[in-house]
């Protein structure tokens, strides 16, 4: 390899350069050169002798050059080989070993055209600037291009269109490894890299306070338009602006883009619009496939922004072991936001991201549209929502499924009585959860609703799932479905709570017209404030119970018509087969059925047990206030009712109830003052068949009562007489 070096040489009032050292090889005896330049003029003509010389060639810089600086050393005129930028049209190699290429806002620094390849290394490229309307502030490239171990730092693109405040892939290939770009600015887009398709790699390098905008403003790190492939693998994306999309990293509809062991943090996308946003990422219709990185506390700002840390609008989001964490955005989506399209996630976490108020969904993950999130092992914590979703929403066309998933200690914070869904809200879509945990969170509003979950006139369907220690204000502490069919199956509600306004269904609350179907599972330890320290039906509501433990659940409402300390059927139909109904409690001052209320509703049971449940007031196992109750195969045993006034200890009839009791036991419940076992109003009505009654205790009518003057009470046909009596069987 020949080594040339050039020097400055005077001629004329402009100058000339002159080769020192060679003479001129013919192009037949043309060889890789190595060139070491010291000033603007003996890189200009470096740069143009190896164009002129085919093959590798190489310039080391011996010192930090400014354009400009010195203007007797340039040939006055128009762009071209001594003024603007620099022409690259052979294959170059330009060593900086730290020095500085300052453009001085002449022109961008260096210009590929056709498919050669320009490396640059250890240099520092500064203050490129380009006419208004073009792109590629330091670098403009059509062929291959490296930079590696350099910087690029302060360059800019105005003008309309104008992209990639710092380089410009056009079409090419690009690799960018161990470099850092910063304070570089785009009009349009990219406001560090602009990849308009080709492929773009960005290796073990920074993108640092880039920003692109305003006209429109996408991708303040990095932009990709057309169908291209961007990689970004060990780097960091960090505190870039986009006044519309993209804080960070933008892919367009065509585009691929790879985020792999990367961190995307603090980045902010200010676009007024819900479908602007995406403060860390923006994935415009295209494939965004995010493995092993962190996107952290990026922020979309805008009155209706999207998506704080990632949105995907209508493409294919892919995130796998990674971490989406205190990210914000105002309208929806505080972690990730998805406008249709698709999004899959792997062993990916969602922790304490945050939505604001307008209207404030989605905390952790929010669905617009006919969105598909399947998400499989991951953990959704510690989210805020201001309005509904806490963790994860989904849309009335959204489809969304969860397994293995922990949703843990996030908050819905919205005021109306559909608002809530501390953990999940699904506003008329689809949502399943399959083998997952659903515990410590919270629909915290003065009304909020569904402290686990929120299904508003959607499907839901939970399975092998458990949802322990939520709350709610209004009701629902674990659950709250608002019409639309409930399925659960093998799930466990534990320990959750509905607070005092007015506090119904501390475990699952129905409203509206629901059908709710529960197979397999355990109501254990749940409290609500008023009504259905377990489940709460609603009047026109359908809730079909089989194989399940209702156990230890308490209800505190202090009114007659308050209580149902395991279940609380208001009005609705309510089937319940295979259970086991025990040690319940209706704990207010007149709190009645202590294991189950149903007031004026159809109630069947079948081939259940209730045994030591409690009420203060009367219907220590069941009170059914008018309605109707049927029941088969119902064993009542060691159920109590209190002192105020403490009237059938197993079950309680209020008003015109009827119930008919075909086959079962009645054993050893008491009450403080009538009906140990059994309790009929003056107009109730209770028929038993085959059922035995014994050894309850109360001191009057110590196993059955019949209100004076007497309902319709018979024993295997046998009349119940009115008042005090010993009746046994």
């Amino acid at each position: 390899m020949r080594k040339r070096s050039f020097r400055t040489v005077a001629g004329g009032a402009a100058g000339v350069l002159a080769l020192s050292a060679a003479a001129v090889m013919s192009p037949a005896q043309a060889a890789a050169t190595t060139y070491e330049v010291r000033t603007e003029a003996q890189l200009r003509a470096a740069v143009v002798d190896a164009n002129e010389n085919p093959g590798a060639d190489r310039i080391v810089l011996r010192a930090s050059i400014t354009f400009g600086s010195s203007p007797e050393e340039a040939i006055p005129g128009p762009d071209g080989p001594q003024t603007g930028d620099l022409d690259v049209t052979d294959e170059l190699t330009v060593l900086g070993s730290g020095k500085t290429i300052d453009a001085n806002g002449v022109d961008r620094v260096f210009d590929v055209t056709g498919d050669v390849a320009l490396t640059l290394q250890g240099l520092v490229l500064r203050g490129g600037a380009p006419a208004l309307g073009e792109s590629g502030g330091a670098v403009r490239s059509t062929g291959s291009l490296v930079v590696r171990d350099s910087v690029a730092v302060g360059n800019a693109v105005e003008g309309a269109g104008a992209s990639g405040g710092a380089l410009f892939n056009d079409g090419g290939t690009l690799l960018v490894e161990g470099s850092i770009l910063k304070r570089n600015a785009a009009v349009r887009a990219g406001g560090a890299i602009e990849a308009n398709a080709g492929t773009t790699r960005v290796l073990g390098s920074r993108l640092v306070n880039n920003s692109a905008g305003p006209t429109p403003g996408n991708g303040g790190g990095l932009h990709l338009t057309g169908e291209g492939r961007v990689e970004v693998t060990d780097s960091d994306v960090l505190r870039n602006t986009a006044t519309a999309e993209g804080g960070g990293l933008w892919n367009s509809a065509a585009g691929t883009f790879v985020v792999l062991r990367s961190e995307v943090r603090g980045n902010v996308a200010e676009g007024a619009e819900a479908t602007n946003g995406g403060g860390g990422l923006f994935n415009d219709g295209g494939f965004l496939n995010v493995r092993r990185s962190l996107v952290q506390g990026n922020s979309a700002t805008g009155a209706s922004g999207s998506g704080g840390g990632v949105l995907n609008d209508a493409g294919r989001l892919r995130l796998g072991r990674s971490t989406v964490r205190d990210n914000e955005a105002e309208r929806a989506g505080g972690g990730i936001e998805t406008n249709a399209g698709t999004v899959d996630l792997r062993r990916t976490d969602l922790i304490r991201n945050e939505v604001g108020a307008n209207p404030g969904n989605g905390g952790g993950l929010h669905v617009s549209g006919a969105g598909v999130v399947d998400y499989v092992r991951g953990t959704v914590f510690g989210n805020y929502a201001s309005l509904e979703g806490g963790g994860l929403w989904n849309s009335a066309g959204g489809r969304m499924l969860l397994d293995y998933v922990d949703v843990e200690e996030n908050v819905a914070d919205g005021d109306d009585s559909d608002n809530g869904g501390g953990g999940l809200y699904n506003d008329g879509g689809f949502l399943k959860s399959r083998h997952s945990s659903i515990s410590g969170n919270s629909a915290s509003g003065a009304a909020g609703s569904g402290g686990g979950v929120l299904n508003n006139g959607g499907f839901l369907r939970l399975g092998r799932t458990t949802l322990r220690a939520n709350d709610a204000q209004r009701a629902g502490g674990g659950i709250e479905t608002n019409s639309g069919p409930v399925s659960l199956r093998r799930t466990d509600l534990v320990r959750n709570e509905a607070g005092t306004a007015p506090g119904n269904g501390g475990g699952l609350h129905v409203t509206g017209r629901s059908k709710v179907t529960y197979i397999h599972g355990a109501v254990v330890g749940n409290r609500a404030g008023s009504e259905g320290g377990g489940l709460w039906n609603s009047v026109t509501g359908e809730m079909r119970l089989e194989d399940l433990v209702v156990r230890g659940n308490v209800a505190e409402g202090d009114d007659a018509t308050n209580g149902g300390g395991g279940l609380f059927n208001d009005g609705g139909f309510l089937n319940v087969l295979d259970s086991k109904i025990k040690r319940n409690s209706a704990t207010g001052a007149s709190g009645s059925g202590g294991g189950v209320f149903n007031e004026g509703g159809l109630l069947w049971m079948g081939d259940t047990v209730l045994r030591q449940n409690d009420a203060e007031r009367a219907g220590g196992g069941i009170e059914t206030n008018a309605g109707e109750v049927t029941l088969e195969g119902v064993d009542m045993f060691g159920n109590t009712a209190g002192d105020n006034p403490g009237n059938g200890g197993g079950l309680h009839v209020s008003g015109n109830g009827r119930v008919d009791y075909d086959g079962g036991t009645v054993t050893n419940n008491a009450a403080a003052n009538e009906g140990g076992g059994l309790w009929n109003s003056a107009v109730g009505t209770i028929r038993t068949t085959g059922v035995t009654i014994r050894g309850n205790t109360a001191p009057v009518g110590p196993n059955v009562f019949n209100q004076p003057p007497g309902g319709t009470f018979t024993v295997d046909g046998t009349p119940i007489p009115p008042g005090d009596n010993d009746f046994s069987n």
